[in-house]
């Protein structure tokens, strides 16, 4: 029993879909990291922080209500009146910003990117949990193609540079104003007929927006629309001609595309382009990344009628991409430069000292803790793997001096301590 409480002792673990990044595992996701944001930042995009919590209100009106995350997957805390949410996604807090920052009316055109957790209340499964890292692209303020080009290269250049050389991307449009307008007119007379015969969520959107009963996993609901109109045979001319230019574009750096009729990205705010990147290799869980143009977001949000197109990419699903396929080689923590030997007992403090002066000089030092004899210490510096092992003992203290013993050469020399940063930094 606890002292007093009453309550039986218990260990804590993590929430249910949430998990410790341990130690052993942070180089991985720091080669993400590290990847993201080099790539990202050759192309002139700058990072972005938002907030964890925003309000909810804001989702709502962007993701749209007709959509599993709004309607089953966010987080929401309620205070008095207020209602906030961890964000379940980015591209929404990146274009409140926007706005409040204003960027519309001073510098209208920004390339944007970010890398942080993101929160969906969802059955964790293989490659799915509740708190997951995302890194979104997201470019604000222009229509032109090229943009669209650009952050598809972007995310396939990501998956390439991870060791991931047979990539297919696939392409649709959307569409934007009447041409949708059409499209979803021809869409609903496809479903109407047999519409009764879908699942309860699939005739629900039915009535609220058609566009999302494509967006069933349901497999007896997607039988029964197997092949619905296409949205690109309902394009404008002007949408046609973007659509075209951004295969034109992509093919002029030999990146080619398929054009897959059926991709219709899960959230309402998409219009013209919509991407994924797919491994063909891992079969019927290929789609690794997803994006698109959302062209109104900003306007619906509360700002001007501006255009933007962006991306998201999971490092959970990444990382077990590279597991499955075999492309996540180990990556170790680097150790620690320097381990301090005290040789002699009783030199705890000077050990201590001698640690910060290094550290202080820019050479990353541990030693022990465990009051480890002579003999123990050197062989916990050459078991972990550090360059150098710097011995202290008594004659060498008054010295002023320590002995340095090179752990890869297997040479050994004294040296004078106010020259040791400069024989450690060599």
């Amino acid at each position: 029993m606890s002292g007093g409480t009453g309550q039986e002792r218990r260990p804590y673990r993590a929430p249910r879909g949430i998990r410790d990044v341990l130690p052993d595992e942070v180089p991985l996701w720091e080669r993400l990291e590290r990847t993201a944001s080099r790539l990202a930042r050759a192309r002139g995009y700058r990072e972005i922080r938002p907030p964890l919590l925003e309000e909810t209100a804001l989702f709502t009106r962007s993701v749209g209500e007709v959509t599993d995350i709004v309607e089953k997957e966010m987080f929401t805390l309620e205070r008095g009146e207020h209602s906030f949410t961890l964000r379940p996604e980015g591209t929404a807090g990146i274009v409140r910003a926007y706005i409040e920052a204003g960027f519309p009316k001073n510098a209208p055109v920004q390339r944007l990117f970010h890398i942080g957790p993101m929160f969906r209340y969802e059955r964790p499964q293989k490659g799915r949990e509740r708190m997951f890292t995302q890194f979104d692209v997201e470019v604000l303020g222009s229509l032109d193609p090229r943009l669209d080009a650009e952050i598809i290269q972007l995310a396939a250049r990501f998956f390439e540079e991870l060791g991931l050389t047979r990539l297919e991307v696939r392409v649709n449009s959307m569409g934007d104003g009447a041409d949708r307008d059409a499209y979803r007119a021809a869409l609903r007379a496809y479903l109407a007929p047999r519409i009764q015969e879908h699942c309860d969520l699939c005739r629900a959107r039915f009535e609220r927006n058609v566009l999302r009963v494509l967006d069933c996993k349901n497999p007896a609901c997607q039988a029964l629309h197997a092949d619905p109109p296409r949205l690109v045979d309902h394009l404008s001319a002007e949408n046609g001609e973007h659509f075209e230019s951004v295969r034109a574009l992509l093919a002029d750096v030999g990146r080619e595309t398929v054009v897959d009729s059926g991709l219709v990205r899960g959230l309402d705010y998409y219009t013209r382009t919509v991407f994924e990147v797919h491994a063909p290799e891992l079969g019927a869980r290929s789609a690794i990344c997803g994006g698109g143009r959302y062209d109104h977001l900003v306007r619906d949000l509360g700002g001007p009628d501006v255009p933007a197109v962006g991306f998201a990419i999971g490092f959970t699903g990444t990382l077990l991409v590279l597991r499955e396929l075999g492309l996540l080689a180990d990556v170790a923590v680097e150790p620690a430069r320097a381990f301090v030997v005290a040789a002699t007992e009783g030199l705890e403090r000077e050990v201590f000292r001698l640690a910060e002066e290094l550290r202080a000089g820019g050479i990353s030092a541990i030693y022990d803790l465990e009051q480890k004899s002579l003999k123990a210490q050197m062989k916990a510096a050459n078991k972990g793997g550090h360059r150098y092992a710097v011995l202290l003992g008594a004659d060498e203290l008054a010295r002023g001096a320590v002995q340095v013993k090179d752990l890869q050469a297997a040479e050994q020399n004294e040296v004078d301590r106010a020259a040791l940063v400069a024989a450690l930094a060599e």
